[in-house]
Formats: structure tokens, C-alpha cells, sequence
């Protein structure tokens, strides 16, 4: 009798496990508490994260596709590389060692050969640290393929993410490293996995719908086109 209540009750206990595991896992996506964003042009709109220009990240407001945006102009006329820092508030999250993505909205263009990633880490690496690559590898590099139409790149950093505004006075950046311009329309920061491929044009990304046990979430917020 006891054997059986067992096997009764196991699938039980078992299903009531898988959910809270998905539901542990399935932190809702909170703009301001798990996630920023920033949407760039010829003025930024964002929340609690900043794009910054300095002497070897100057930038200026451009249109591609008819989407205002930012660009790293090429050829560059400071020293060293040009670059686009980006600063998470301080009120937000400083210090620490930090799991987390960050989502990259660029115009797929062959004029740049490749385009970066480095924020500030807790890792080996340029300055101590400070300028460590995204991704995977010590230095991961997206490669454009040319279809001169805007996409969305993710990147992640495993657990190390300083940001501790020791990069230039900023927390991460990308760059093209003197290979041409680069044009960059809106930018998230996350502490929680956004779904790949990402749709920035639907709330969280997510382009499809899933079953209600599995679903993330669906409150990202639209970020304005």
C-alpha cells in the first residue's frame, strides 16, 4: 500500500518541482530592476544607462534606413581607436560580480570588418580587466555580413561584470578598431537571459507565443522605432 502511494505521489512531487524550478528560472523582466535600455540619436532616450562621449569615443546622430541612430565615423582624427562607451547607473548596479547580456541593435554594414564588445570585469585581460571582450573567447568579435539591414546581436558575460565604471569612466563599449564605421540604434542591459534571436519590436523579444508554464515573461516594454 505504501509503494503504491508512492508511485501515485512521485509524478506529483516531481511536477511541482519542474515548476518551481521554470519558475525560479523565469524572473519577469522588470525595466529599471533586472534590465536597462538606451534608444540612440540625435538626442538619447533611455533609462538608467547612458551613452558617453570622450576623446577616443566621439560619435555623431546618423540615419540608416531610415532609422536615426549613432555612428562611429570612419576615418577616426583622435588617437587610438574610436569607440561608443555606454554607463549603467550607479544606482542600479556597481561592483560586484555580475552574470549578465547585453543587446546590441546595429546596422549590418561590410565598411566595418568587425564590430566588439569590452566591459569592465573581474577578469585577466587589457588595464586589468577593464577592458575585457564579451562573449566568448578573449576577445570575441562579431563579423557583418553585409545585408545592409538591422539586426541584433547578443552578448554574454559569464559572472565577472565588474562595472565598476573603470573603462574610460564607463562600464562597457564597442568598437569596429579602426575598421570602419559602425552604426548602433538601441542598446539593452540585462541581468536576466533575453530570448535568442531577440525581436526588439515585441515585448521582451519574444516573437512567438509559448506555453504559459514556460513562458519568461512578456513585459520588456517596447522600445520605440
Amino acid at each position: 500500500m505504501l509503494q503504491r502511494i508512492t508511485l501515485i505521489m512521485s509524478p506529483i512531487f516531481v511536477q511541482i518541482w519542474l515548476i518551481s524550478i521554470i519558475s525560479i528560472a523565469a524572473e519577469e523582466p522588470k525595466a529599471g530592476e533586472n534590465f536597462l535600455w538606451i534608444d540612440l540619436g540625435k538626442e538619447n532616450k533611455g533609462l538608467l544607462l547612458t551613452q558617453e562621449e570622450q576623446a577616443d569615443g566621439i560619435t555623431e546622430p546618423a540615419t540608416k534606413d531610415g532609422v536615426v541612430c549613432r555612428e562611429n565615423p570612419w576615418p577616426y582624427n583622435g588617437p587610438g581607436h574610436n569607440h561608443m562607451y555606454f554607463r549603467i547607473d550607479d544606482g542600479f548596479l556597481v561592483g560586484g560580480k555580475h552574470k549578465a547580456w547585453i543587446v546590441m541593435e546595429y546596422f549590418d554594414s561590410l565598411e566595418a570588418q568587425q564590430i566588439d564588445c569590452q566591459y569592465d570585469s573581474n577578469g585577466a585581460g587589457p588595464v586589468n580587466g577593464a577592458f575585457r571582450g564579451a562573449g566568448d573567447g578573449a576577445f570575441p568579435v562579431l563579423k557583418p555580413e553585409g545585408t545592409e539591414k538591422w539586426r541584433v546581436h547578443i552578448w554574454f558575460i559569464n559572472k565577472d561584470g565588474r562595472f565598476e565604471n573603470r573603462a574610460n569612466g564607463s562600464d562597457f563599449r564597442f568598437s569596429s578598431h579602426g575598421q570602419g564605421p559602425i552604426w548602433i540604434n538601441r542598446v539593452w542591459f540585462s541581468l536576466i537571459e533575453p530570448p535568442d534571436p531577440f525581436d526588439p519590436e515585441v515585448p521582451f523579444g519574444i516573437g512567438k507565443a509559448v506555453e504559459p508554464v514556460m513562458k519568461l515573461a512578456t513585459t520588456w516594454g517596447n522600445i520605440k522605432r
